[in-house]
C-alpha cells in the first residue's frame, strides 16, 4: 500500500512540474510545439545519456527544472537550433557522467586515507578487504554503505550525506576513520597523521 501511495504521489507531482513548466514557456509567449521539442528533447536526452541526478527533496527538483527549462526557454526565443543544443548540453550536465572528477584520473585532492583508496583501486578482490567488507554488510550496514560509496566509488563526503540523508558529513568522517583505523594493520597501511 505504501508503495502504491509513493507511485501516485510521484506521479502526480510530474504531472504537476510539466505543467508548470509548460506554462511558464506559454507565459513567454512561445509556440507550444516548440515547448514540446524543447522539453522532449530534454527528457529524451536525459535518458540516453545515463543516469540522472535527483534530488531527494521535491522543492528542490521543481526549482531547479523550473530554472534549467527557464533558462532553455529563453534560448529558444533566439533560436530553436541553439535552444536544442543547450538542451542536449543541459541533459547531459545533469547526469553523473559529467562531473569533472570522473573524466580524469586524478581529482586535485589528497585524502588522508588515499593509501586505503589506491589500495583497493589496485587489488579490489583483495581477501582482508572482501572479508572485512562482507562482515560490515551483515553487521554495520551503514559502514558497509560508506566503505563502498567512499572507498570504492570514490564519493564525496557531500555526495556520501545527499545519497544517505544525512544532515552533515559527521557520521561519513566517523566511519571513514573507523574503517580506515580496522584496515591499517592487516593490510599494512601508513598510520594517519593527526
Amino acid at each position: 500500500m505504501e508503495r502504491y501511495k509513493r507511485i501516485i504521489s510521484t506521479l502526480i507531482f510530474n504531472v504537476a512540474e510539466t505543467i508548470l513548466i509548460f506554462l511558464v514557456g506559454r507565459m513567454l509567449g512561445l509556440e507550444i510545439n516548440n515547448i514540446i521539442i524543447v522539453m522532449l528533447c530534454f527528457m529524451i536526452s536525459r535518458g540516453f545519456f545515463g543516469k540522472s541526478l535527483h534530488f531527494k527533496a521535491w522543492y528542490r527538483c521543481l526549482v531547479w527544472s523550473l530554472l534549467i527549462l527557464l533558462s532553455l526557454f529563453l534560448i529558444l526565443k533566439i533560436d530553436l537550433k541553439i535552444s536544442i543544443l543547450f538542451t542536449i548540453f543541459s541533459a547531459f550536465i545533469m547526469t553523473g557522467r559529467s562531473n569533472i572528477k570522473d573524466m580524469f584520473l586524478w581529482s586535485g585532492k589528497a585524502s588522508k586515507y588515499d593509501a586505503l583508496k589506491d589500495l583497493i583501486a589496485i587489488s579490489p578482490n583483495n581477501s582482508i578487504i572482501l572479508e572485512h567488507e562482507e562482515y560490515w554488510r551483515k553487521n554495520y550496514p551503514i559502514r558497509y554503505d560508506i566503505f563502498k560509496l567512499y572507498f570504492r566509488e570514490n564519493k564525496t563526503y557531500q555526495e556520501i550525506a545527499e545519497i544517505k540523508g544525512f544532515d552533515d558529513n559527521t557520521i561519513t568522517k566517523r566511519e571513514c576513520a573507523t574503517i580506515y583505523s580496522v584496515l591499517e594493520r592487516p593490510l599494512n597501511l601508513p598510520p594517519i597523521n593527526k
